[in-house]
Parts: C-alpha cells; structure tokens; sequence
C-alpha cells in the first residue's frame, strides 16, 4: 500500500491510502494508468523505426542498455498521431504475456501528477461517452468533479497484436 499526505480545507493534514496512479494527459484528455506498472518515466529518447510493424508502433528505443519498444497511444486509442512537444514523455511499464515480462514504452503528452485512489472508488465502465473504445478502459475513476478513464494495459498494450505485421504490399 502507498499513501499520500493530503491537506483538508481545514489545513490538516489527512493521509489517504491506497495504490497510486499516473495521471497523464492525451490528446487533451486526462487518463490514469496503474502504478505498479509503471518502471520509469523518461524524456523522449530517439526512436529508430522498425519496417513493417502496426501504425502505432513508432519504433523501439535505448533505455539504459535495454532495448524498449514505443507504443503511440494517441494512434492506438484515437486513430492520431502524437504531437512531440517539450512535455512529451516516455512511460516504460511492464506488460506479461505468459509468464514472460516485456518493456514497452508509451508515448503520452505530458504527466500530469500521481494520486492515489482508493479501490472502492473505482466504478464501472460505461458502455458509451468516452473519448476512446470501452475496451481499453478497465475502470472510470471519479476525480475533481470528473471521471478519469483508467487504462487496461493489457488491451491498450496487447503484445500478439503489436507483434503482428503490416503488410507491406497493401494499399
């Protein structure tokens, strides 16, 4: 379990427990992933294209020795390609796939903050009104008057199909 100091409207502090977070923005739109699967958060390193591989397949990359592949989640939600910007980052999470575990980074616009939420406060995913298919959320999560869809890493970051090749003769 994490925890998070938090000041009330009184200025006491209250700590809140729970697991953390990452909330990060997409195509101006606030997401939430997981943060036991997050290893790293880094700058934009440069991404060396590989032929052949789905659209949102940027790449791979150099994170300290270890070679990463980049996943462009703005291409793989939204059908759009992601705007580099001085706040883009490089999330590095942990995806497994029977009983093996890869390093896949996601390309995000810009970290907003870590928060830590509570499990009982995760709610259902609605079946229509989000900005992206209901697949790829696991839970909506009631945040400032809002809700944050949190992101299913197993779908957003499906290895079998990221693995699969574009053909390159199509047209």
């Amino acid at each position: 379990m994490y925890s998070q100091i938090l000041i009330d409207d009184d200025d006491e502090m209250a700590i809140k427990e729970g697991p953390q977070y990452l909330l990060f923005y997409l195509q101006s739109n606030l997401f939430a992933l997981r943060g036991e699967c997050i290893t790293e958060i880094v700058e934009l390193p440069e991404i060396t294209k590989v032929p052949w591989m789905q659209p949102c397949v940027k790449g791979v990359c150099n994170i300290r020795g270890t070679i990463v592949g980049v996943l462009d989640i703005s291409e793989r939600l939204m059908q759009n390609d992601f705007t580099n910007t001085n706040r883009t980052s490089l999330v590095i999470v942990k995806v497994a796939e029977e009983e093996v575990s890869h390093k896949i980074g996601l390309l995000i616009d810009e970290v907003y903050e870590v928060e830590v939420f509570e499990a009982n406060e995760l709610q259902s995913v609605p079946s229509f009104g989000l900005p992206i298919d209901s697949k790829y959320v696991e839970a909506m999560i009631p945040y400032k008057g809002d809700f944050i869809p949190l992101l299913s890493l197993k779908s957003v970051a499906d290895i079998e199909f990221l693995s699969q090749r574009e053909n390159p003769h199509a047209t």
